[in-house]
Order: C-alpha cells, then structure tokens, then sequence
C-alpha cells in the first residue's frame, strides 16, 4: 500500500526547525521570562518589516487580532460590519463579540474574496467597517474596495490569516486598508507553536490602542485608561514565530511552485466526466497559496475517491456564513456565488515541503477518476 499523500506535514517541517526553536526557547524557560520582553518587541519589528509595516502589535490569536482591531476602530453595538459570506467563522464572530452584526456580502466566482461590487450592494448608512479576506492566501482586489471605502469614511480592515507575504500590484496585503489582522494558527503559512495573531497598521494610535486593549486598557502598570482585554501574545510563542519567520519566504518560494505544478498537472481533468475546476490568478495577484482549492459539482465523492486512493484532502469550507445557526439573523444577500464555493470547494494537499512525486500522485488519482 502506497504511502498515504498528507494534507499537511506540520511535523516534518517542526522537526526540521527543532534545534533552531531549542536554542530559542529554552534560555526564556531556564530564566521563566514567558510574558512580553524582548522575544515580543523582536517578533515585532521583524514581522512588521517582513510585512512592509510601519506597525506591529502581536496578540493571543487570528480572531483576537480582529476584534481588538474593530474596537479600535471604534465599531459597538448598533454597527454594521461588512464580511464575506464564504469564509472562516472568525471574520463574522469578531463582529458580533463586540456586539456589531455582520453583514455578509456575496464573493467573487473565481476567487471567493470580495469585490468592490459584492461590497457596495450591502453598504448602509450604518456600516462602520469593512473586513476583506485574502482567501486561501489569494489576495482581494482590495485597492478598490478601499477607495469605495474612503469616500464614504468607512475603515477596511484586511484579514491576512491565509496570506502572509502575498501581495497585490506589487503592495504587501495588509498595508492597504486601515489595518491587517493575521493568524499564527500552526497550521497557516507562518505558524506558531500554539495560538497566536498580530495587527499590523500604519496609523499609530490604532496600533497604540490595539496594545492598550490587549492589555486590559493599561497605560501605567496600575493605570487602566478603559477596560481591555487579556490578549498579549506570550514570549515563548514570539520566539518560535522569530524563528519560523525566517525561513517564510524560501517556504512561500516553495508553495508558489507547488502551485505552478499543480496548474499544468491538472489542467483540462474531468474526473466523473465533470470539469475540475482550478484556482484562477487575477492579474496584479501574487498568492502564497496557504490551500490549494478546487472546485467540483461532485466535491464529496471526489474527495472519497482521493482518499480511497491514499490522498488526503480538506473543506474550506463546506457552509456558508449566512447558513450558520451562529447568524440565524443573518443581512444581506443573497449570496450564490458563496453558496456554490461551499458546495463544491475541495482543498487539496499544499505545504512546502511537498514533493513533485506527491502531487504527481494527486493528479493520477483524479486522472483515473475520470472513466469513472
């Protein structure tokens, strides 16, 4: 039996980075130095400059990140918050912890993130912000969605959980909009040991507030100018993230020809005798391909042929946010486009340590699949 093809291999790329990520842990657990520090202003700085930011704030997690960053934007009860419909859970939840409602907005046919468009049709008098997710490491066409934004004084914020390092007509996600929030879930394309997010901004005071209410509004070590919260990322996973950032772009390198090996491997497939859809670039677009997403009418029977045939695949994701019980009260729509994503999205195996053999083996399966 053939060696099953991994979705992932986050332990193989820990194992590689075991000696660099000892020797970076373990003097803050022999000197018990495990809340903020030096590891923390570090991971910062670099991150910021990796980033072409001005400013970064690390906080506990990806969806910390966001509403930390809508309340310093100001956004409360009675707001109206622009996301996509097709999505992670975060993006909307972070509205709604602060009390804002979502209000979901239909995506692009070919790149599941928003447009321009998707977003004017749902703006009212009461939206307070934007949030624009660079899908699956597929970065929006968020320059416009920023200038619709601007005139209408509505801030944007960019959710660049999926794309560390991609960047549109050459300008890094997340230096667009007023703000970009990231995840260092393990499994993303830079991951901690843990959870862990950062905010990153160009404007000063946000950045400066986004830190005050991840540290219970603290402005002295006993003076609270607000009530905050708790989300200060720890030393020990700023140190891990200090490592791993340093070998980002060579793994971006390697994710972005493992794409290229997958367009010209699958190109023109029918498996069950249906077009296999493959991810489209836009032009200007640089993805880091944190997935590697088709599309399928029969997504799930493909996905059990796969993985009968040792390949391991992912849903991202299979329901729209709109059809959660989360947001039984859910605005906006209708949303087909976000609905056919989420009944025919298949993910398949892309980290950067995948071999050509392996994705040779992805595309034979589906190649076999398709007398089926």
């Amino acid at each position: 039996t053939p060696v099953r093809v991994p979705f992932l291999d986050l332990a193989s790329q820990h194992q590689a980075l075991a000696g660099e990520i000892r020797e970076a842990v373990l003097p803050l657990l022999d000197g018990a130095r495990f809340v903020g520090g030096e590891p923390v202003q570090t991971f910062e700085a670099d991150f910021a400059a990796a980033q072409g930011s001005p400013h970064a704030v690390s906080v506990k997690s990806g969806t910390s990140a966001l509403y930390l960053t809508l309340q310093a934007f100001g956004v409360g009860p009675g707001d109206e918050v622009v996301v996509p419909a097709f999505t992670f859970i975060a993006t909307a939840a972070a509205a709604s912890l602060i009390g804002a409602k979502p209000v979901f907005a239909d995506v692009d046919p070919d790149t599941a993130c928003l447009t321009r468009e998707s977003v004017e049709r749902v703006l009212t008098d009461r939206t307070k912000a934007v949030i624009v997710v660079h899908l699956y490491g597929q970065p929006a066409p968020v320059d416009d969605i920023v200038t619709l934004c601007a005139e209408r004084g509505i801030p944007v914020l960019e959710d660049c959980a999926q794309s560390h390092l991609a960047t549109w007509k050459g300008k890094p996600a997340g230096t667009f909009g007023t703000a970009g929030s990231f995840s260092f879930y393990p499994s993303k394309n830079l991951g901690a040991a843990g959870d862990a997010g950062a905010v990153i901004t160009s404007d000063p005071a946000i950045a400066e507030h986004v830190r005050q209410l991840a540290n219970h509004g603290r402005t002295g070590r006993y003076d609270h100018a607000f009530v905050g919260w708790n989300e200060r990322l720890d030393a020990i996973q700023a140190a891990v993230l200090t490592v791993k950032l340093r070998h980002l772009p060579a793994w971006t390198t390697a994710r972005r020809e493992a794409a290229c090996r997958y367009h010209g491997l699958l190109a023109g497939l029918r498996p069950f005798g249906n077009d296999l859809r493959i991810p489209v670039v836009r032009e200007g677009a640089d993805p880091v391909w944190h997935l590697y997403v088709v599309r399928h009418p029969e997504r799930d029977r493909l996905a059990a042929a796969l993985s009968g045939a040792g390949i391991d695949t992912g849903t991202h994701y299979p329901t729209t946010l709109p059809a959660q019980p989360a947001f039984g009260d859910a605005a906006g729509g209708p949303w087909p486009e976000a609905e056919a994503w989420a009944a025919e999205c298949l993910a398949l195996p892309m980290f950067p340590e995948i071999t050509p053999e392996q994705q040779q083996r992805v595309a034979d399966a589906l190649r076999s699949l398709e007398s089926a």
